[in-house]
């Protein structure tokens, strides 16, 4: 075949893509480059707008030489955060689908490679056929694999602490057997938590006299866990595709400390020294997530149905080992919580005139049961029952007008109904909710700078720990509790996005209603209560982050360069208080591919001081890394990883906070500090085929809190 006329044809097959007909598009590429015989040669942009989304190819760039998913996805123009939480510029962390499947455990940051990945799109103002709460979406696409048969993966991975001496293993063993249209799967995956907070802490009280508390304060989290997955799927024919895949947690046991040690100041004269220790012992059941979908075609209609079923639960033992000079004390609590989920979504799409309209409906029926005993008569235990059923309906139309642009327009329902039962305190609250959310997007081309504009209005609702009146007693000065009269956050946004070359750019502004912070009350006994409270007075937010991703021979460059400010203030006892300088972040990852399979990284992460809500971080946070990859074997199936995370040890974050009568300052050091090596092997690896969404995503993260 002429190599020009198949360059011709790939710069055909770009501009469907960006006409909106992407599967097509896809599918063709992949059949153009399993012709070993045909060498195309050309720069396809790495990220190019469509709609209300960036997406930024993966497969063939310095992108799938990142490592874990985890690694790349902090790389992708759109992306900050670290490995273990990744985030979308201003819009915070981000619901993850992988295949149109929704990643339910965290964990599938560590298991899945950046090798395997086609592209990712990161959606930074949601549309109508998301739940309300979403601000932000990362669909993930992983390449097509060719072939049939056994395939198998093994990773094992350790983290060593270089500043405390402990170390982190975990590690996946997965299996696939693909015939025809079956396609058969399952893994064991292997984690161990031990993470460490080192922390200063001053806490001052504003009670019948000012109580100052001042010390070492450090926290540890250990723990073990099992995940079994397994999963099958049936191509039928073409168009029709069903699949069921079920993931089953094991947790192992684990154990959390949390150590105060600290002098009380009473009205600024030291009268006291506080030990304070808590030892808190988790068991958890079996947790199970199940997911059954059925994706295809009648004709031209596309459907598209999942139905989920969660289950979990945790229950705590805790002891407090108070010691001090004016006398000791030794305090017992329990706390428990169950939770159970079902959820279905369907998705109907047609073509209509120029473009396609979807729509559709989801449904979410969320149980929780809390209990929380101690063993002090002057805090009220707690036997509650929370119920949050969430009925939706949703439609998008999108419509293509060629050079003039493709718009869209959408439209969400939701009817939630939330009762919240203590049946110890008599406490009842019945809340029925029916509200309206409106979306709408713009992306046209202009020459070779493409741009896109999208509007949407939003809802957060507050976790179900935030919800529950439970006080946690924490020392004899302080107590924590959550709200059950909270109201939802109400979210407007409005986006701009675009992109020229290997240059991107994202702009945003935000005005949150209602925003959900913390406050301090006066308790008996010259104590407070810290509660979740809504803040009287929106937060505007305004937000711009410029991405440059060029390359050059062997080096490569990833590099994110913005500001967020946030306009609020608050009316405290001495005088307004201001909210609202601004945050900068650069982030600049250099990368270097060598002969013989060799790569080399060099990663920094910068985030300066500045506001966040009602909290002030007054510590400009570095984050640096080295790591180096070598691929071998004839078939480069095995991989070798080293890296050094956090070299300068400048990844901490100090937060002060004024909270009327209480005031807080806390200056945290991670464990990130860390030496980091994996080995990975595949053998024959073919990728599951499952095409399962989800549904009831957004009540499933908020049970987990």
């Amino acid at each position: 075949m002429n190599r020009y006329i198949v360059i011709g044809l790939l710069a055909c097959l770009t501009h469907t893509v960006a006409m909106g007909q992407e599967q097509d598009t896809l599918q063709a590429i992949d059949k153009m480059q399993a012709l070993q015989e045909v060498v195309v040669k050309g720069n396809l942009p790495h990220t190019r707008i469509k709609g209300n989304a960036m997406v930024t190819r993966v497969q063939g760039t310095p992108l799938a030489e990142s490592g874990t998913l985890g690694e790349m996805l902090v790389k992708v123009p759109g992306m900050t955060g670290t490995e273990d939480s990744p985030e979308v510029l201003g819009k915070g962390s981000p619901v993850i689908y992988i295949n149109g499947r929704m990643m339910r455990d965290a964990s599938e940051l560590q298991r899945l490679q950046s090798g395997d990945i086609r592209d990712v799109e990161v959606i930074n103002n949601p549309g109508a056929q998301y739940d309300a709460t979403v601000r932000a979406v990362v669909r993930i696409r992983t390449k097509k694999i060719q072939g049939e048969g056994l395939g198998m993966d093994l990773s094992m991975t350790n983290e060593q602490d270089l500043r405390y001496g402990f170390s982190r293993p975990y590690g996946k063993l997965g299996m696939n057997y693909r015939k025809g249209g079956v396609d058969v799967f399952g893994s064991v995956y292997y984690f161990h938590q031990d993470s460490r907070q080192y922390s200063t802490l001053e806490e001052t009280t504003f009670t019948s006299k000012v109580f100052r508390q001042t010390g070492p304060y450090t926290m540890t989290w250990k723990n073990n866990a099992l995940t079994y997955t397994a999963g099958a799927n049936w191509q039928i024919a073409d168009d029709h595709f069903v699949g069921a895949r079920a993931d089953l947690t094991h947790f192992l046991g684990g154990t959390n400390k949390v150590i105060y040690d600290s002098d009380i100041f009473e009205n600024d004269v030291l009268t006291d020294h506080l030990y304070s220790e808590q030892t808190s012992k988790e068991t958890k059941p079996l947790g199970l997530l199940t997911n059954t979908y059925y994706n295809g075609k009648v004709g031209k209609l596309g459907i598209d149905f999942n139905f989920d079923f969660m289950t979990g639960g945790v229950d705590t033992d805790r002891q407090n080992v108070e010691l001090s000079k004016i006398d000791n004390d030794f305090v017992l609590s329990k706390s428990g919580s169950d939770s159970r989920l079902y959820a279905t979504k369907l998705v109907l799409s047609y073509p209509l005139w120029k473009g396609e309209i979807e729509a559709g409906t989801e449904m979410t029926f969320a149980k929780r049961y809390n209990t929380y005993w101690i063993d002090k008569t002057t805090i009220a235990n707690t036997d509650a029952d929370i119920t949050e059923n969430n009925i939706a309906a949703f439609a998008d139309y999108n419509c293509d007008f060629g050079k003039y642009g493709n718009a869209s327009v959408g439209l969400r329902y939701e009817h939630t109904l939330y009762d919240y039962d203590d049946a110890k305190n008599n406490d009842f609250l019945h809340r029925s909710m029916d509200e309206f959310f409106p979306t709408a997007a713009y992306a046209v081309t202009l020459g070779k700078v493409q741009a896109g504009l999208s509007y949407s209005m939003k809802v957060n609702r507050p976790s179900f720990f935030a919800m529950n009146d439970a006080v946690t007693y924490i020392s004899r000065y302080s107590l924590q509790a959550g709200n059950s009269q909270l109201y939802n956050e109400r979210i407007y946004d409005l986006t701009l996005n675009a992109a020229w070359k290997w240059v991107s750019f994202t702009a945003s502004y935000e005005r949150c209603k209602h925003p959900i912070s913390q406050w301090a009350y006066l308790c008996d006994n010259d104590a407070v209560l810290v509660k979740h409270i809504n803040l009287d007075r929106p937060i505007n937010t305004y937000s711009a982050y410029l991405e440059l991703t060029p390359s050059v021979g062997i080096w490569s460059l990833n590099a994110t360069m913005g500001v967020e400010k946030q306009d609020f203030y608050l009316d405290l006892q001495n005088g307004r208080t201001y909210y609202n300088k601004p945050v900068y972040t650069a982030n600049v990852y250099n990368t270097f591919m060598l002969k013989y399979g060799w790569k080399f990284d060099i990663n920094m992460q910068f985030r300066s001081r500045g506001h966040n809500q009602n909290f002030y971080n007054d510590y400009n946070r570095l984050r640096m890394g080295i790591v180096a990859q070598k691929t071998l074997l004839r078939d480069k199936s095995l991989t070798l990883r080293a890296a050094v995370l956090d070299i300068f040890q400048r990844y901490r974050m100090n937060e002060f906070s004024d909270m009327g009568y209480y005031r807080i300052q806390q200056n945290n050091r991670f464990s990130t500090h860390k030496l980091y090596f994996s080995v990975i092997y595949r053998l024959n690896a073919t990728r599951s085929k499952y095409k399962g969404t989800g549904a009831g995503k957004e009540a499933q993260e908020r049970m987990k809190s």
